[in-house]
């Protein structure tokens, strides 16, 4: 895991690198970090509307059904931007990669650094909130925080592997664009998996829904203790730390694999 210690051996590097990507991200917006609440706060009173409203799809035990979503949301808009931004990590800055050498490796991590910033802005807010209004929470919100150690791991290694070989096959960035849209609604943001009427009787098909779908544990393993007032189970806390392990070493392997064509493919 040599790859990620550069960013503890080079901190200044690292440092400058993330305030980069940070300013970068909000330059010229007028509502900065403010931006990371009003999206999942526009998801979340599009699908109450659809799903809890109009449909009424769903038990009175996702009430209030908009901190439910909210509170899926929270892992997902984080895992899904660190995901899509990292693609474009290393091809983004041609000029920069052949003009300065450094590890490279920084600026996909970066990225995920950049992004786990908003993730922390947004759960503190649904974490206040949800505490406000569901008491059950006060005793378990404290769980949902060691629970952005494992998360920020998957995403980095992922973030690696991905901004490497987005350089060689740039086919990567666009498929990657495709597969999040089918892979959000596979994942239980605004329903439970018990609540699908369709899985009830097909066993299987939910337990290839919660672990095939790796996203799926950190979702419930961050929401349960912040929603429905429980800590999360020691599966899912396994699951996510073993997955976040796997792809550290993904975006290791990624990384030794095309770091040599880099810079002759920028």
């Amino acid at each position: 895991m040599s790859l990620y210690a550069a960013v503890f051996q080079y901190p200044d590097l690292f440092m400058n690198v993330f305030r980069r990507e940070l300013y970068g991200k909000y330059r010229g917006s007028v509502l900065g970090l403010v931006w990371t609440l009003i999206n999942p706060l526009a998801l979340m009173a599009v699908y109450t509307l659809v799903f809890s409203i109009l449909l009424k799809a769903f038990s009175e035990k996702l009430d209030p059904y908009p901190l439910f979503v909210l509170s899926g949301l929270v892992t997902w808009v984080f895992f899904q931007s660190a995901v899509q931004m990292s693609c474009s990590s290393l091809f983004g800055q041609p000029t920069l990669i052949k003009q300065v050498q450094f590890p490279r490796q920084m600026l996909p991590l970066a990225v995920v650094a950049t992004n786990a910033v908003t993730l922390l802005v947004m759960l503190l807010a649904v974490v206040i909130v949800n505490v406000i209004f569901i008491p059950e929470t006060r005793s378990t919100f404290w769980a949902a925080f060691p629970m952005i150690v494992p998360l920020v791991a998957l995403a980095s290694g992922l973030a690696v592997v991905l901004g490497y070989v987005t350089v060689v096959y740039r086919d990567v960035e666009h498929l990657m664009t495709t597969v999040l849209l089918p892979w959000f609604f596979l994942t239980p943001i605004f329903y439970t998996l018990e609540d699908l009427p369709g899985i009830r009787d097909r066993e299987w098909l939910a337990d290839l829904l919660q672990y095939a779908n790796f996203v799926t544990p950190f979702v419930d393993a961050i929401r349960d203790p912040i929603f429905f007032g429980k800590l999360p189970s020691l599966g899912n806390v396994a699951y996510c730390f073993v997955v976040s392990l796997i792809a550290l070493g993904l975006g290791t392997l990624g990384a030794r694999r095309f770091d040599d064509q880099v810079a002759a493919q920028l």
